[in-house]
């Protein structure tokens, strides 16, 4: 992965691998999260640094020190993803001549670029797919855009499960005792009581998350609905960063609370009567998911990753991020009607519990890790 940060999203499937008899290590920039992965997993992180942005000189000197780490290891298999990882390690990988090298597409930065910018990501997109010998994509609208946009061939690509990368620990949603201390001493702590209704989102607050829209939407509602709160959880990002006039309104509207990234998010969840997610792209769509095994209805975008990750009409709703009416209807159905929240929020919770457990996608990697074994040793072959 390319920053510490993003070793989140697998947490406990190397712990989980290496149990299974694997000898796994992580790879990824410095940075604090690092030690944190590495007491939790009990797995050893190695470090390269690397930069999230075009940074050809830079670049360059971390694919070198890819190599030489990875000419050190010898690893059978590396799993790279993230956008650029999944570049300089595919690469180091194909030179150092690695028997397994998938490269895994969490998503595409991009189908949010325009010119230049946006042909120099392909050609590295097209470049890490045709270094790797396996691809992984986290959700079927992914693969089926990496497939139109020419990267790879269609049979190159696979989907574990029904997609996302880790699945869900479903225990760590549920509801109890200690839980609801925490969400009721939140809630105190913010002024809130049973007569407010809370909005939520979670994530990078970025222009590509939508949180412009979703500040802009949240201000028209609150007009009509006074009792209707706005609740962000995330880190600001200085990369494709959210208008002043946003930032602003986040500090200083009476009705909006902002908290930082947190390392448990569950909680904030549950504070949640609803949620919002006007993400212009995504691999997969985790706080989504995850929203939805807190048993709230979700509103998402119906763009790449997003829309995979509910059943439109059924747990939530599919809007379109840049039709702001679309928006406030569906919003405004959710806020009007009780009925309808608990409907969609029990049928979401059940749909994710059903196909996206941790479980699950680690049986499926394990396997998937296996076959490709077995196909690079030619036993597949003469079977």
């Amino acid at each position: 992965m390319t920053i510490p940060q993003s070793l989140q999203i697998v947490k406990g499937q190397l712990k989980t691998l290496e149990m299974a008899g694997y000898e796994v290590k992580a790879l990824t920039s410095e940075g604090g999260y690092a030690q944190i992965f590495e007491q939790a997993e009990g797995v050893r992180v190695l470090h390269i640094n690397m930069e999230r942005e075009i940074a050809l000189k830079q670049d360059l000197k971390s694919l070198f020190a890819c190599i030489r780490l990875i000419r050190s290891e010898k690893p059978n298999i590396v799993n790279a993803g993230t956008p650029k990882a999944g570049l300089i390690v595919s690469l180091a990988s194909y030179y150092c001549r690695v028997p397994v090298r998938i490269y895994n597409v969490l998503g595409l930065r991009l189908e949010t670029t325009t010119g230049v910018k946006r042909q120099i990501l392909l050609m590295a997109e097209k470049i890490a797919a045709a270094s790797s010998t396996h691809m992984l994509a986290v959700s079927p609208s992914l693969k089926q855009q990496i497939v139109e946009l020419g990267i790879a061939p269609e049979e190159k690509i696979r989907i574990l499960g029904h997609g996302s990368v880790n699945g869900f620990d479903l225990q760590g949603f549920e509801m109890d005792g200690v839980m609801q201390a925490r969400i009721d001493e939140k809630r105190a702590a913010y002024g809130w009581t049973d007569e407010h209704l809370v909005l939520g989102s979670m994530g990078r607050i970025t222009k590509d998350k939508g949180i412009d829209e979703t500040v802009r939407a949240f201000l028209e509602l609150n007009s009509r609905y006074p009792n209707l709160r706005l609740l962000i959880v995330g880190d600001y990002e200085s990369a494709d960063a959210v208008s002043e006039s946003t930032r602003k309104k986040i500090s200083e509207h009476p009705h909006i609370v902002h908290e930082d990234y947190q390392l448990d998010p569950v909680p904030y969840y549950h504070i949640m009567d609803m949620f919002l997610f006007l993400t212009k792209r995504e691999g997969f769509g985790n706080v989504s998911a995850e929203a939805a095994l807190t048993g709230i209805p979700v509103v998402a975008a119906n763009v790449t990753g997003a829309r995979d990750t509910l059943v439109d009409g059924e747990t939530g709703y599919l809007v379109d991020p840049n039709n702001h009416a679309d928006v406030l209807e569906k919003l405004e159905l959710l806020i009007q009607n009780t009925e309808l929240r608990k409907r969609l929020g029990i049928a979401g919770q059940k749909w994710v519990r059903q196909y996206f457990s941790n479980e699950a996608l680690w049986e499926e990697m394990d396997g998937y890790y296996q076959n490709c074994l077995l196909e690079k040793s030619g036993v597949l072959e003469e079977a």
